[in-house]
C-alpha cells in the first residue's frame, strides 16, 4: 500500500516513520515546499541513527525504511491508495488540501485527516467526491500506540473497517469513535487538566508535587 502524509512536521514525519518501517507499505512524505519535506524525512533518518546505534534495529532495515519515503509536493502522491492529512489545524488549509487532492490521487485513494478533535471531519470532507474519515494519531507518532479512528456523519462502516485494520497492521492500538467535540482522548484529558489547576489554585498541593 502506498501512503501520502501531507505535512512533513513532528506529527508528520513520526506517522510517516511508523508506515515505512511496517512491511507492504510505502510513503509520499508532502508538504508545501520540497525542502520541508526533505527536512522531514531528515528527522526520521536521525531516529533510523538512533535506532541502529541502540541496536533497535539492523543497519539494513533502517536503510530499507528510508528507501521506502519518497518527499516531494502534493503532485507526487498519484497513486496513493490513502491519504493522512497532517497540515495546520485550520479548516480552510485542510479543505483545500483535499480539493486539491481529489484532482491527483486515485478515485479509490481513501482520505484521512489527522485533526486532534478541534475540527469537524465531516466539514473537512464536505463538497468532497468521497468520504472523510479521521485517523487520530498521539505524539510521538513513530512510538505511541493509540489511534482514534473517527467517523464523521458520511463515513461508511467499510472505510471505519478499513482504516481500523491499516492501524493495526502498522502496529498501532485503534479505537473507534464518534465524531464529537474533543473525539474520546481530549475530551477525557482537558477536565481532567481543568481539574488539576483547581487543586492547585486551592493549595491542596504544589504543582510539582
Amino acid at each position: 500500500m502506498k501512503v501520502g502524509i501531507i505535512g512533513a512536521g513532528t506529527m508528520g514525519s513520526g506517522i510517516a516513520q511508523a508506515f515505512a518501517m511496517t512491511d507492504g507499505y510505502e510513503v509520499c512524505l508532502c508538504d508545501i515546499k520540497e525542502e520541508y519535506a526533505e527536512g522531514g524525512k531528515a528527522k526520521i533518518q536521525k531516529n533510523m541513527n538512533f535506532l541502529v546505534s541502540k541496536e533497535k534495529i539492523t543497519q539494513e532495515k533502517a536503510d530499507e525504511v528510508m528507501g521506502k519515503i519518497t518527499t516531494g509536493l502534493n503532485n507526487i502522491c498519484g497513486e496513493c491508495d490513502l491519504i493522512v492529512e497532517v497540515a495546520l489545524e485550520k479548516m480552510e488549509i485542510k479543505q483545500a488540501i483535499f480539493k486539491e487532492l481529489q484532482g491527483i490521487v486515485k478515485k479509490d485513494c481513501m482520505f484521512a485527516s489527522n485533526t486532534s478533535s478541534s475540527l469537524s471531519i465531516t466539514e473537512i470532507g464536505a463538497g468532497l467526491d468521497r468520504p472523510m474519515i479521521g485517523m487520530h494519531f498521539f505524539n510521538p507518532a513513530d512510538r505511541m500506540k493509540l489511534v482514534e479512528v473517527i467517523r464523521g456523519e458520511n463515513t461508511p462502516q467499510d472505510m471505519v473497517d478499513k482504516i481500523t485494520k491499516i492501524a493495526e497492521e502498522i502496529g498501532k492500538t485503534p479505537v473507534q469513535v464518534k465524531e464529537a467535540p474533543g473525539f474520546v482522548v481530549n475530551r477525557i484529558l482537558i477536565p481532567m487538566v481543568n481539574e488539576a489547576i483547581g487543586v492547585l489554585d486551592a493549595g491542596t498541593a504544589s504543582a510539582e508535587d
